[in-house]
Order: structure tokens, then sequence, then C-alpha cells
């Protein structure tokens, strides 16, 4: 199973809101009739289709795949999107839990933060929308739906003494998607989330922003949006509770597709006790890779596997089939990702020369050889078993005999993926390693000094410094030391305790065991 953001992987996904259109199941004269207080029309097994022109793709295309990852996502507007003028209304019904606008709603969880640009010609920025966030216009409406893609958790803006760049494809360590899947529950559970609330401020937003909002459309789109919206905070309930407080920059995969599983199969799906935190990825190893999870627990065609997110993000089937080349594409963005990064400080470049002799020795049978550009030129993906990395188990174990079973259930694979618990981790691909901190599949070590440092003396309580200048010293984000009054940390600053399960520090002491040597392996490595 892919991780997010997607995922979104992957899991990016995860946050979506099943909005149900209902508005083509009645005439123009049934809409108005119906009085704005009265009960939501009744819901349909599945909304109509919404397919926006620009998610047509006629042929396989670098560039169709890279307007995938950073602007469209993979579709299905009316059941992973939002009306913009709603969106909009949220916001202003509710800025405790969404931020007052789109900046502040970015900044709140974790996201990109951009600008509004009036000047702009891409409505997305002259709008100030978050990146990952994009707006594509319903051909049935006419109104703009908010919908996500995978760049809302596979970018980030990485900020070091000196310098910044906004890096596409690395894994967001601040998002928080959860949380933000959170507001919109605890939105749905207001007493005042109904038409009389919402539809006056959807109005206002819509008549201020020049946003198309027919008057025959407007009570449908919200009747059936906050229906979803109360529908979709039931049905999650179990899983928010699961997943409230979660770390930045990690989702909880197997437990969302245990959920999107269950409600194709009509049937709950059990996971672990223990959440399976995972880490962001970063894409930029996707193309050695022949899985995409930390645990390798999926396979099939990668054409498959990079739009297995959006399964849990609520796209329906029928869209994977109607749209057959938006899978292909977006894998072959993947295969060759655009990335020039180069570590911003010194290297002691006699020093990486005997530390790339030790890497290839010690440490490429795992993760590779690479050239001097930083590219992976051979990487043979093999999982290494939990009995010998040591490092905490609760990702591999999420895996349940059960949730296997249904994630290999024929009808909804139709043969093409299968799923297997592998009990073990994939070492990933390094390029660009010195960019990608926290480290581990859940993040659990801040730095490569301390994924240096032996298992049994890493500190297992640490603030890390979301928001302070990357690390160039110990390569990783900038960290302190954890005091009494850290429970409850700063904004910008996230408290690692390694006593939550899931997030254990121990393990994978293979660079700790070269002793003095491990420093030159770093200084090798900032070379990648």
């Amino acid at each position: 199973m892919r991780q997010a953001p997607v995922v979104v992987v992957l899991v990016v996904g995860l946050v979506a809101v099943l909005s149900t259109v209902l508005a083509a199941c009645s005439s123009p004269a049934e809409r108005a009739a119906t009085p704005a207080t009265g009960a939501p029309p009744r819901t349909p097994a599945e909304p109509p289709m919404s397919d926006p022109l620009e998610y047509r793709i006629d042929r396989v295309s670098w560039q169709a795949g890279e307007a995938i990852f950073l602007r469209t996502g993979i579709g299905d507007p009316y059941r992973t999107g939002v009306p913009y003028p709603i969106y909009l209304a949220l916001l202003r019904a509710y800025p405790e839990l969404f931020g007052e606008d789109p900046q502040a709603l970015a900044a709140k969880f974790g996201f990109v933060v951009r600008a509004a640009d009036p000047a702009s010609a891409d409505r997305d920025v002259r709008e100030g929308l978050p990146l990952g966030l994009h707006l594509t216009d319903d051909p049935i409406t006419g109104v703009p739906f908010v919908v996500h893609n995978c760049a809302l958790c596979h970018a980030e803006r990485l900020r070091w003494p000196g310098g910044e760049a906004l890096v596409v494809g690395l894994g967001n360590k601040r998002v928080r998607v959860h949380d933000y899947d959170a507001a919109f529950a605890a939105a749905a559970r207001r007493a005042d989330l109904d038409v009389a609330h919402l539809g006056p401020l959807a109005a206002a937003a819509a008549a201020e922003r020049g946003i198309t909002w027919p008057i025959d459309w407007q009570l449908p789109l919200l009747q059936s949006t906050l229906a979803a919206l109360k529908q979709r905070a039931r049905d999650r309930k179990v899983f928010l509770e699961r997943t409230r407080g979660g770390p930045p920059g990690r989702v909880a995969p197997i437990e969302a597709f245990a959920l999107a599983i269950g409600a194709a199969l009509d049937r709950p799906i059990a996971t672990a006790p223990v959440v399976g935190w995972s880490k962001v990825p970063d894409v930029v190893g996707f193309g050695a890779r022949t899985t995409l999870s930390w645990d390798g627990a999926g396979e099939g065609p990668m054409d498959v596997l990079v739009v297995e997110a959006d399964f849990a993000a609520g796209v329906r089937p029928a869209w994977f089939w109607a749209h057959p080349l938006q899978g292909a594409s977006l894998s072959a963005y993947l295969r060759q990702p655009e990335r020039d990064l180069p570590f911003p400080g010194p290297i002691d470049r006699a020093l990486a020369a005997r530390g790339k002799a030790l890497f290839d020795d010690s440490c490429a049978p795992c993760h590779g050889t690479y050239g001097d550009d930083g590219r992976v030129r051979r990487y043979d993906e093999q999982i290494v078993p939990l009995a010998d990395l040591g490092t905490d188990p609760a990702r591999a174990d999420a895996l349940t005999d059960e949730f296997v079973a249904a994630a290999n259930d024929p009808s909804l694979t139709h043969d093409l993926t299968r799923t297997r618990r592998t009990r073990g981790y994939v070492p990933p691909v390094l390029t660009d390693v010195w960019a990608r901190a926290p480290y581990g599949h859940a993040g659990q070590w801040p730095s490569l000094t301390i994924l240096a440092t032996p298992p049994a003396r890493r500190p297992t309580r640490v603030v890390l410094e979301l928001d302070a200048p990357y690390d160039l010293v110990n390569v990783g984000v900038s960290t302190r030391a954890a005091g009494a009054g850290d429970g409850n940390p700063r904004p910008g600053e996230y408290l690692h305790d390694a006593s939550r399960p899931g997030l254990g520090v121990l393990g994978h002491p293979f660079l700790a065991d070269l002793g003095a040597d491990a420093s030159a392996v770093i200084e090798y490595l900032k070379t990648l």
C-alpha cells in the first residue's frame, strides 16, 4: 500500500470530503421549491460523475503526470472535492477550526503557503490556495470544486541558513492531514452546520470573489455537501479518535485503506491495535522501486500502484476505468522527477571519498549505488526482516490477516495487485537524503547524527523545531532537548516521544556500528 499524500499518498487524499451532488436527479423547479431549512434530499447509491476537461488525457506523457502531481490530482470532484463557495464558507464560519483564509489554513495544517497574487494567470495562485489544493470547474454545474493533488503532502519549502527552496516530491515534515480531516468532522458536529448558516456565507464569498455559484444549484450543493460531511464524520469517528494528535509529516495509511476497503466491501476491516504511523516519503526514489510502501506490501503494475492511495481518498473505481492514462502518466513522471538539490553547506571531499568506499562496502547492498550526480545507478529492492533491523514494528504489524484478505478481494483488485505481510521494511533510495529528515519509516530519527548514535543512546524525548532552519551540521531537523514543560510544545515545534506506540527509536544500528567512520559516510551522503 502506497504512503501518502497521497499519497498520497498518500495519503494526501485521506482528507478529501465526500461531496454527493444530487442536482442531476431533480429539475430546477423542484430544487427551487425545496425549503432551505428542510431535510436534505435522498442520497442516491452513487453520485453522477463530474469529468472536467482537464482530466482527459489522450496519450501517456511525463507532462500529463507532472500536471497530475502538481495541479489537478487524480480527480472525481464529486467524491473527493468540495464546492469552493462552501469551502470558503466553512473557513468563515469556523476560523478556529480551519483558519480564516487559505493562508491561515495552510499554516495551521502544515501545507505549503502561497500568497494570493491577483495578477497571476493561475487561478489557484490568484486565490492564494496552498500548494496541493486546486480549483477544477465542474462541467455539470459550472461551479469550481476544491480538489487536492500529490503536492499537498509531497512538497515542502525547505529552509536552511542562508537559503531556501521549494522541493517538489519531498515528504512534507509539517503536514497534518489527519488534523485537517478532523477539522471537517468537528465542523460536522456543530449544531449550526446547516443551510441557513452556511448558505449566506457561501453566497457572499462567491459574490466577493466572482465565483460561479448558480442559484439553481446552490441548495442541492449545500444540502448534499453538508449531509456528506455529517455522514463522513460518523463513518470516520473511530479512525479520527485513533489518529488524533498524530505526529506531523506522518500518516496512518493502513488504517485509512481499511476504511476504504471496508466501505467498498460493506464490512468493517480490522487493523492492529497500534497505529502504523508512516512518514510521508520523498518520491525521488520511486522510479527505482517495484513497490511503493515502507514495507513493500503492495505489489502490481506501477501504473496501478501510483494511484492506489487515491482509492483511499474516495475516488471510485469507475473513475479509474474511465481515465486509464492517468496512472501511466503519473508513473512516467515519477520515473524521471526533476530535482537539483545540492547540499548547501561545505563538504569535505576527501572525507566524502573515504565515506563512499565505506558506503559501497557496508550500505550499498541494501541502499544501492550512486553516480557522482547523486542518482541511483543500481538498486535491487529488498525487504529487510524486522529481526535484522530491530526498528519499531507497528507499521509492519498494521496489516492484519483480515486486512490482507480484504485487500486481495478480486472484486476490488481485478487481480491487478496483491497485498502481503512482509514483516520487514524496504531500505529507501538515498538520492537527496541530506534533505529528507526526519529519517526512518516513522520519521523517528531527527538527523543523521542521531541515526549514527548507538540505538540505546539515542534520545527518546526530543523537540523538533520544524520552523527553524535545517541543521546542516547534524544533517537533519533542528532539535533541542525536551524539558519538563514540553508536553505542549510551542507552535512550529513537535515533541517526539519514543514511548508512544509506533514511534520507537531503536534499530538500524548499522551506521552507528561504523564508529568514528560514520562521520565519513555522512559526509558522502551529503553528495547524493
